[in-house]
């Protein structure tokens, strides 16, 4: 029997190799606050379930991202229209206020002439 037990006993060098494979199987371990973690974090079933919406917006907004990629790519272009419009417009001004100026010597002009010949029929007619 003594046999029996000695064979079945462990040793001290059992015991220590059993200590470092506990001790590594404590440290590899998850604990109660580290599951509790994980918990917190990990997805429902509804967040799982959204996924496939989620990823419907994600592609619709990279669809609006292109489309405003390619408005801010003409953005200078546009600016460009928006100054050369306004050169023109500056120019349509400047000869509107040059023939206005020419309209009003030219009225002026005719007003003059009006005069005259009235003066030179009021004079004619006083020396008949």
């Amino acid at each position: 029997d003594i046999a029996s037990i000695e064979q079945r006993m462990a040793t001290k060098d059992d015991i220590v190799a059993m200590d470092k494979r506990i001790e590594q199987i404590e440290q590899t371990m998850a604990t109660k606050d580290d599951i509790a973690s994980i918990e917190q974090r990990m997805a429902t079933k509804e967040d799982v379930a959204l996924v496939p919406a989620i990823r419907e917006m994600v592609g619709q907004l990279m669809e609006r991202m292109t489309v405003v990629e390619l408005h801010v790519q003409e953005i200078p272009m546009m600016k460009q229209q928006i100054e050369q419009l306004s050169q023109q417009m500056q120019e349509g001004f400047e000869k509107l206020d040059r023939q206005e100026t020419v309209l009003q010597a030219l009225s002026l002009r005719s007003i003059q002439q009006a005069n005259d010949i009235h003066y030179l029929k009021t004079n004619a007619i006083s020396t008949k």
